[in-house]
């Protein structure tokens, strides 16, 4: 019989995977004791013949001869029936209990292990071999577990160490378990933090998108502005204040001096006219939109250009209003006076409404211009028709402010007309409007 004050032992260890293996050598030898490793069953059993081990741990899972059947062969062997023997298995089931103790196994050691875990059942087996039971040994004893029936030769005590050694794997499974629960719940609960962390910042996010497009959509507008804005006034300065100017330079020596005052008040006029319209077309960036009775708005267009010669139809009824910039009066003046530009003859210009597929249309037609059809296209360019008609130059452009475009037409009978489309959100009736 060992002293129990002997802490030396030599182990066997049974196991196939060599790195398992090395690893419980290592941890073993730390603690003083002798290792020996045999890489399966076969070999273990001509180990044990060769010199009989204090304890062997062997794995369950092993080709050609598992470690049930090795503990079997050793725990009915008559020279070594006495050696304790530990199973170390992954899988802890009842079934592998009931195995363990059919094949007279002392204890079990579940993988993955602690060290401690492993020392602390050595120690007790041990200590437990130190004092054997008493008693007659019990009679052999049939179970029925799944169908199937074990024969259990083991011990009391060894029935008794194993049971022990099941609750106490349970207990720590168990406490482990919930650890690993409380631990998924603060998890869990750092988790949906991020989430909505995530979600504030993908919505911050989002309305910055929002800030920046809404900016980059405002300044492309601004710098197309200027464009126009800067095309209108060199061109203003270039064919109608230079001309002038050098029209009143050669005055006093040119015999047609009473022709170049009137070409230069022409000139002037039509200067004064453009940089009207451009002024207007800045305005617009800063003046917000209103609804206007049009034909409120066309009567007090005609106000400031009108001619004796021209007659003035309005047919749009009254109750008929537009949401647009507070310049839209001044666009039709625009319009107007480039329908009553020419020969002071007798002229007709007729305003009319009209319901269109997709919204309305504002007509506006004179039968005193006759348009070249290579020209219809280019009167509202501020790149091309500023000599001819400097009033249009940026009609469509501050139409377009409001959402509206403008097409210009020659029809039957030598007319010109000039449509305004406009959207069906842009229009309103008389009966549409709820009085508060």
């Amino acid at each position: 019989m060992r002293s129990s004050s002997d802490t030396s032992l030599h182990v066997l260890i049974v196991e196939d995977n060599r790195t398992q293996a090395e690893y419980l050598r290592h941890l073993l030898e730390k603690r003083e004791n002798r290792v020996t490793v045999a890489n399966n069953g076969f070999e273990a059993l001509a180990k044990i013949e060769e010199e009989k081990p204090d304890i062997i741990l062997t794995d369950v899972m092993m080709p050609d001869m598992d470690g049930y059947t090795l503990c079997k062969k050793v725990k009915t062997h008559e020279k070594f029936h006495n050696i304790p023997i530990i199973l170390v298995t992954h899988l802890y089931s009842p079934v592998d209990v009931i195995k363990g103790l059919e094949a007279g196994a002392d204890n079990f050691i579940i993988k993955p292990y602690d060290p401690e875990y492993i020392f602390s059942r050595i120690a007790g087996i041990m200590q437990a071999k130190d004092h054997p039971e008493t008693d007659e040994p019990d009679q052999p004893l049939d179970v029925v577990f799944s169908s199937e029936v074990h024969t259990i030769a083991s011990s009391r005590m060894q029935i008794l160490n194993i049971l022990l050694s099941t609750y106490e794997t349970a207990v720590r499974n168990n406490s482990e378990l919930q650890v690993a629960h409380e631990r998924l719940h603060y998890t869990n609960a750092q988790l949906q933090k991020l989430v909505e962390d995530l979600e504030q910042t993908n919505e911050s996010l989002h309305l910055k998108n929002q800030e920046r497009n809404r900016l980059e959509t405002a300044l492309a507008a601004a710098h197309e502005k200027i464009g126009n804005i800067s095309e209108a006034l060199k061109q203003i300065c270039r064919i109608r204040i230079q001309p002038a100017e050098e029209l009143l330079s050669h005055q006093a020596s040119s015999p047609d001096a009473l022709e170049d005052v009137i070409n230069v008040s022409s000139h002037l006029n039509a200067a004064m006219i453009a940089l009207s319209n451009t002024r207007h077309y800045i305005r617009t960036a800063t003046t917000p939109r209103t609804w206007q009775g049009i034909r409120n708005g066309i009567k007090n267009s005609i106000e400031p250009v009108r001619r004796p010669y021209v007659r003035y139809e309005n047919l749009i009824p009254e109750d008929i209003e537009i949401y647009a910039d507070p310049c839209f009066e001044k666009i039709f003046s625009d319009l107007i006076i480039a329908l009553q530009d020419g020969d002071e003859k007798p002229t007709e210009i007729r305003f009319s409404f009209h319901v269109r597929e997709k919204g309305y249309v504002i007509i506006i037609e004179g039968n005193n211009r006759k348009i070249a059809d290579t020209d219809k296209k280019k009167d509202f360019s501020i790149y091309e028709r500023l000599i001819s008609q400097p009033s249009l130059c940026l009609v469509r452009e501050m139409l377009a402010l409001s959402g509206m475009d403008i097409a210009e037409e020659e029809i039957h009978g030598h007319k010109t007309r000039f449509e305004i489309g406009c959207p069906e959100t842009s229009v309103r009736f008389g009966s549409d409007i709820q009085i508060l």
